[in-house]
């Protein structure tokens, strides 16, 4: 009896197998369901690509069940998910199936990818403790000249070079020029009237003189530095030789 009662249940589980097994290989895969939801809507699969702004290739690739050409990760499953919802069909029960297909076609490259990624993460981790130090010490070095020298170049006082006049000038003009060079990004005023200089920082300006002293002023400013001022005084005087 009992080697009889044994028998039926081995006949009992190759039906059972038999009828599990059939069922699963009549449901359509996810590529399956995704064509057939599109083909009935009768739309191209470029239109779908333009309208969610997805490349074509990875819309192919779902409906093909080509999962190796997909993004790794989060996007491929973003793509899918965008995809269904355009199709109206049940993204939970898709990325189910997509995760059971894609463990059973693609196994060994998964686990090989996620090998690669834990190498990856982990290699810094896994320097010598000096190493590790002296590389985070270079690093926080580097920041801080690199910001200094940033602060440096924003709250430095301005080059400023005056070509013209010379420094105590004496002529018989009433008319003279004042020509200089500044860096291009600075704002130059010749007594207290701003003067617009070119890209690569020259200006010039002509200014009227009185008969006696003349104190010529000219500032160049930062928005967020310092102002660098330099005078210039010219003597008119007319019986100058």
């Amino acid at each position: 009896m009992d080697k009889i009662a044994e028998k039926q249940n081995k006949i009992f589980s190759k039906k059972k197998f038999f009828v599990s097994n059939k069922i699963f290989m009549g449901t359509e895969t996810v590529a399956e369901q995704l064509r057939s939801a599109r083909q009935n809507r009768k739309i191209k699969l470029k239109q779908v690509a333009e309208k969610l702004k997805i490349n074509y290739k990875y819309l192919d690739a779902l409906e093909k069940g080509d999962y190796n050409k997909l993004p790794k990760g989060i996007y491929g499953k973003n793509f899918l998910r965008e995809y269904a919802n355009f199709l109206k069909l049940n993204y939970l029960d898709l990325i189910a199936a997509y995760e059971l297909e894609a463990n059973i076609y693609h196994p060994r490259e998964e686990k090989e990818l996620f090998a690669k990624q834990v190498i990856k993460n982990r290699y810094f981790w896994a320097m010598p403790k000096v190493i590790k130090n002296i590389l985070i010490i270079f690093i926080v070095i580097v920041c801080f000249v690199y910001l200094g020298f940033r602060l440096n170049r924003i709250i430095a006082l301005p080059n400023l070079l005056i070509i013209s006049p010379a420094d105590n000038l004496v002529t018989k003009q009433r008319i003279i020029e004042v020509s200089g060079q500044a860096e291009p990004e600075t704002k130059i005023t010749i007594n207290g009237e701003t003067i617009l200089n070119n890209i690569q920082g020259n200006f010039n300006k002509t200014i009227n003189l009185k008969i006696g002293l003349n104190f010529i002023t000219i500032t160049a400013s930062k928005k967020y530095g310092k102002n660098r001022t330099i005078t210039k005084q010219v003597l008119v005087n007319p019986v100058a030789e």
